[in-house]
């Protein structure tokens, strides 16, 4: 754990919270927490408790910059309040504070450049060994016998296992 990484994030978060109005007065007094349990979610932000949640995990295996634009992200939505959602208020937001007006950060898995936990199980083909998913909870289908993936049908059906990592 790169604790110097993660001081230097929780100050940014302090710093913007603070620049853009949303720390210091009675009514206002938003602050930046870790998310420890969160495995893929990089942020969140809780109206009801005026905070931005940022993953631990996630912001320690990624770039600062990456994650600076996470607390940028959650920062635009506090400012544009509940029910916005990723509309174009919160865009224009994302643009004011200088955050990517993305919904969604994009993973390296699916050619983005942000790093993910990696989960404990797997779905692989027991003929093959090809990988199709990863998961961080044991995957409830108890009967994998007759399962398949969604367009490899022909390929997959009846040969799909869960395995630990």
């Amino acid at each position: 754990m790169d604790l110097i990484k993660l001081h230097k994030i929780k100050e940014f978060a302090n710093e913007q919270l603070k620049k853009w109005g949303l720390t210091g007065s009675y009514d206002n007094d938003w602050c930046m927490v870790w998310d420890t349990k969160a495995k893929r979610r990089y942020g969140q932000c809780r109206y009801h408790k005026q905070e931005i949640g940022i993953t631990k995990q996630l912001a320690n295996i990624n770039s600062i910059e990456e994650t600076k634009d996470v607390v940028l992200h959650e920062i635009a939505h506090a400012l544009t309040g509940i029910g916005h959602g990723h509309d174009a208020l919160w865009r224009r937001m994302c643009i004011k504070v200088g955050a990517r007006p993305e919904r969604c950060y994009s993973s390296e898995a699916t050619g983005g450049n942000v790093k993910q936990v990696k989960g404990k199980y797997k779905v692989i083909n027991k003929d093959t060994g090809e990988v199709y998913s990863y998961y961080h909870r044991r995957p409830k289908t108890r009967d994998w016998s007759a399962a398949w993936i969604n367009g490899r049908k022909k390929e997959t059906q009846g040969k799909l296992q869960v395995v630990q990592c």
